[in-house]
């Protein structure tokens, strides 16, 4: 009975050996995919500063007129919050609710226009 529980021991180790390995690649993926979207964001930001910096210099417009279109858009979701929330939409053919973020209706299956920021 002994060598039953040895060999059980053995391949319950085991297999926590491979748990750990699956793990770890798994921890180092989510590492890279999160330097990577953190790369995309910091360059986002940039191109977002060198644009409005672009459209303050060349059109006179003002810090105080950006932030309160920003504050307006963050409103339009009801909240002010620092997000944009799209709230789901009818669509325009079988009148069903949908997401905001759908390219057709899921029920009818028409082609849906969409806020290109949504």
């Amino acid at each position: 009975m002994s060598m039953f529980w040895a060999m059980r021991a053995s391949m319950d180790a085991s297999a926590a050996a491979s748990d750990a390995g699956s793990a770890r690649t798994d921890a180092r993926s989510a590492s890279r995919k999160s330097q990577n979207i953190e790369m995309r964001l910091d360059r986002s930001l940039l191109t977002c500063e060198a644009m409005w910096s672009l459209m303050r210099d060349k059109l006179g417009l003002t810090d105080e007129a950006l932030i309160e279109r920003m504050n307006d858009i963050d409103l339009s979701d009801g909240v002010l919050d620092g997000k944009v929330r799209k709230k789901p939409m009818a669509c325009p053919k079988c009148n069903r609710t949908i997401s905001a973020h759908v390219p057709k209706c899921m029920y009818c299956g028409q082609p849906v226009m969409h806020d290109p920021f949504a």
